[in-house]
């Protein structure tokens, strides 16, 4: 799908990319560490699994604290600082308070404990698990969960025996 954008797409900085987003209202902008833009809207049905990954994390934060994210989060993640947006997340509070007041603003330098990626139709070899998984494990996150494109429910897989998702690494 070609977009014309109201901006011109030079984004060498966090607040280019927000600036981008600000102008082109209704689209999804993530950064990867080369500067390429990434513009990944979604079908119906990917949106509303994306909604019910991010309200059982919701669900998950009111009892066990922390935060959960929507996919409109985006975190600064590699050492290239790509900015990426999961479709729902989650950061344990002892990680949240652990970021220095500097970090704490803007996008975070820090991957999510817990990423849920739903896999869309329209973005078909954006996301193959493998590689969407390696990116936020190596990112720190304790779980990432991507969710098929055909599945019925956005309810994640069996969680792996031992997982904990109240322990932070």
């Amino acid at each position: 799908m070609a977009i014309s954008l109201k901006t011109p797409l030079v984004l060498a900085t966090d607040e280019d990319l927000l600036r981008v987003s600000n102008d082109n209202p209704g689209y999804r902008f993530e950064r990867e560490e080369d500067g390429t833009v990434v513009v990944s809207p979604t079908h119906t049905k990917g949106g509303a699994k994306s909604l019910e990954a991010a309200a059982q994390l919701r669900d998950y934060k009111k009892r066990f604290g922390g935060n959960a994210y929507d996919s409109n989060t985006g975190f600064a993640i590699g050492p290239g600082q790509a900015i990426r947006s999961p479709d729902a997340s989650w950061v344990s509070q002892a990680r949240i308070d652990a970021l220095p007041p500097a970090e704490a603003e803007g996008f975070w330098p820090i991957g999510p404990d817990v990423v849920i990626e739903v896999k869309s139709d329209t973005i078909r070899s954006r996301k193959p698990s493998p590689r969407a998984n390696a990116l936020w494990i190596a990112a720190r996150a304790t779980l990432s969960q991507s969710i098929p494109r055909r599945a019925k429910s956005s309810r994640p897989a069996p969680r792996p025996m031992g997982w904990n998702l109240t322990s932070t690494r």
